[in-house]
């Protein structure tokens, strides 16, 4: 006879499971990641598409600047 399965809680109660629960459980835990083949298709895909216009890197740095001057304004304005 096959030992059931047991699932141990983080309290340390045991919960035994039957092998289709176990099965569905297992599922839903298991990484799920693209194989390979399906990454590289979507890298080469995207790949460049943003090439040649704004940079994306310029954009975000020149927004946390103006960010940090509204906020060293209200700040001056508080304790100015």
């Amino acid at each position: 006879m096959a030992q059931r399965a047991r699932l141990i809680t983080p309290q340390g109660k045991r919960i035994e499971l039957s092998p289709e629960v176990y099965r569905q459980i297992k599922r839903l835990i298991a990484p799920r990641s693209r194989s390979h083949t399906k990454t590289r298709q979507v890298i080469a895909a995207t790949y460049g598409k943003y090439a040649g216009g704004r940079s994306l890197t310029q954009a975000l740095l020149a927004e946390r600047a103006a960010e940090r001057a509204r906020e060293a304004k209200k700040l001056e304005r508080f304790h100015g």
